[in-house]
């Protein structure tokens, strides 16, 4: 613990470290302070269904011990009067066995004497008495056992509408797991979150005790995609360097502390402001200026000049996140295999000051443009700054075919590229020339052109969506047929379709040949990269890396398939997430309105560090100029 917030900065309770005043000095009796707990005790307060039913529930748990007590009575009655039917039941039996072979005995009896008779009857035409009674005795016992046999029968039917009954009433046992269940997602408080969601206390807990906390907070999330292979896609025109290159976003983070750091003590390396760092911060452009005057303006531009909306100092001391979707078209790598951190909105809004780029302030639901949703979380520290990675959560992808040696879903190959070795992707010559000499055969009679054409004369709107889907899959099909796998076939079968809608022709490019038009098309969708052959599941990959690296596995990993939005949504229904959801009664800011900065330009809390930087890097400037002037 100690080795945990020594490293992330942590900064001791004042009180705790104060040094005892002299005898002598008159002192105020400090307030009482809270005794800390231990990372056990905090368990149970968090996880322990007993603990947290005395802290929130009390006349609950009244109720259901009075509830319980009466079921069991009730229980313990029914048990009761079946035991009585049951006993009665018995005896009407027993009683009806008697008098059946009471009965029966008679029967004999005047069978026999009606044998013995059979001859003097033929002679005389006297009433034999002896036979009258044995005749009035069985018609007695008969009506008797009658009787019986109906009692029996009322009896069996009070007993198994008892028993009916009985089934009906709750086991107490099960009565009791339904409300400790129901207490396993019972919300922490809003003082609750900002103690107990602290890093150093969310590290020390198990993947399962991670999604139990879970249970317990807003089900609303805030996502970070890192790039992780190649990236093969971009859905804006900003944000696009790095295309078709390799990335190792993910375990770049892993190797360093583990931490999530914001932009500038990535790219820039400033991760203090003590002087060595600030000069070592300045010495790639801002010191090599001609004159002081430049390095001046250089630092001004280093720290304040961008073309985004949000302030620059601000936007690059954040870390930043999306609300409520993993945004991956932006700014993700691979598609199928990408990589991304987690964590419970309550988490990061209960520890840090945090902003919205977009219009809607808003942690439960996403901006209504997806490059409007971006979250500035400020890291508690401007010294060694980040957010632990430990305190969140891993999503990586389960059974996308990767290659064993990369990672990566493409197949690739060392390149030197200005002196320096590069991994790059290669393209498939073999589904290149497929597929431009499939454009070439292209008619009006090839099946993919006959669904467009019936797609083009529909005039029902309805009907022409109808129309197009099945255009598309024609398309899709096609391009399967070609050898491209199912997620390639589905866009570049797009592509194509689009192509022919917009321009009316795919050779509409008159100035360059077909075959090179036909080219670009497939490399727009890129689609014409060779995959990774002999591939392994990246859960597979994944594992190995961390059994070679185990001091970088991620404390809470999830591994997941599909795309990574449902994913998070499969994985909380799955989890029983989202019965803690306050923010019905605690708003969109889930009662942190007092961490959120509405003015990123004047709210100081947005430009910790700002002004000791400035400073420092005035005075560092001043000196090397004045050095460098003699």
């Amino acid at each position: 613990m100690e080795t945990f917030k020594k490293k992330f900065n942590i900064i001791p309770n004042p009180e705790q470290t104060k040094t005892p005043a002299p005898e002598n000095e008159n002192t105020t009796e400090p307030l009482e302070e809270k005794p800390r707990q231990s990372i056990e005790q905090i368990k149970q307060r968090l996880f322990d269904p007993y603990v947290i039913s005395k802290e929130y529930d009390q006349k609950g748990r009244q109720a259901y011990a009075l509830e319980i007590t009466r079921k069991r009575q009730e229980a313990r009655t029914l048990q009761d009067d079946i035991s009585a039917r049951e006993h009665t039941l018995a005896q009407i039996e027993q009683q009806a066995k008697i008098l059946s072979t009471l009965k029966a005995e008679k029967l004999l009896a005047l069978q026999q004497r009606m044998e013995r008779m059979l001859v003097q009857l033929k002679t005389m035409l006297m009433r034999d008495k002896q036979v009258s009674d044995l005749g009035e005795a069985s018609a007695v016992l008969s009506a008797q056992i009658e009787e019986l046999d109906t009692k029996a029968e009322e009896t069996r039917i009070e007993l198994v509408q008892l028993q009916q009954e009985a089934e009906t009433i709750p086991d107490p046992k099960e009565l009791l797991g339904a409300y400790y269940e129901k207490m396993e997602t019972m919300s922490l408080t809003n003082e609750e979150k900002r103690e107990f969601l602290k890093p150093e206390i969310l590290v020390e807990l198990s993947t399962e005790e991670y999604i139990a906390l879970w249970r317990r907070l807003n089900p609303h999330f805030l996502s970070h995609v890192t790039r992780q292979g190649f990236r093969d896609h971009n859905a804006m025109i900003y944000h696009s360097a790095g295309l078709q290159e390799f990335h190792d976003g993910l375990t770049s983070v892993l190797e360093d502390e583990k931490i999530l750091r914001p932009p500038i003590a990535v790219r820039e390396g400033l991760r203090s402001r003590d002087e060595t760092t600030v000069k070592k911060f300045l010495e790639d452009w801002v010191l090599k200026a001609e004159n002081e005057e430049e390095a001046e303006k250089r630092l001004d531009a280093l720290l304040h000049k961008s073309l985004a909306t949000a302030p620059k100092y601000p936007d690059q001391t954040a870390v930043h996140f999306a609300t409520q979707l993993v945004a991956n078209d932006y700014y993700g790598g691979e598609r199928s295999n990408e990589a991304f951190f987690l964590y419970p909105s309550d988490v990061l809004a209960s520890q840090h000051q945090f902003a919205f780029n977009g219009w809607e302030k808003d942690f439960t639901q996403p901006q209504s443009e997806t490059k409007w949703n971006d979250v500035f979380v400020w890291p508690s520290s401007i010294d060694n700054p980040g957010i632990p990675v430990d305190a969140g959560m891993v999503f990586l992808p389960e059974h996308t075919p990767v290659d064993p040696k990369t990672g990566s879903r493409y197949a690739s190959e060392i390149s030197i590229f200005e002196g320096e070795e590069k991994r790059v992707m290669v393209e498939d010559e073999n589904l290149v020339r497929a597929f431009v000499e499939w454009a070439k055969n292209l008619n009006e009679q090839s099946l993919p052109m006959v669904a467009y054409k019936d797609w083009e004369d529909e005039k029902n709107y309805w009907k022409k969506r109808e129309r197009e889907k099945i255009c598309l899959d024609a398309f899709r099909q096609e391009m399967q047929k070609l050898g491209f796998d199912e997620e390639a076939a589905g866009r570049l079968g797009g592509d194509v379709f689009k192509e022919r809608c917009q321009m009316g022709r795919l050779d509409w490019q008159k100035n360059i040949p077909f075959e090179e038009s036909m080219q670009r098309l497939l490399r727009q969708s890129g689609s014409n990269w060779k995959l990774a052959e002999h591939t392994i599941s990246s859960k597979e990959y994944w594992e190995t890396y961390f059994t070679q690296h185990p001091q970088q596995k991620p404390k809470h990993l999830i591994f997941y398939d599909g795309d990574p939005t449902s994913a998070i949504y499969e994985f909380q229904q799955k989890n029983n997430i989202g019965r803690a959801d306050t923010s019905g009664t605690e708003g969109k800011l889930l009662g942190f309105d007092d961490k959120h900065i509405f003015d990123m330009h004047e709210d100081p809390r947005a430009n910790t560090g700002h002004d000791e930087l400035v400073e420092t890097a005035h005075r560092i400037i001043a000196v090397h100029y004045m050095s460098h002037g003699r």
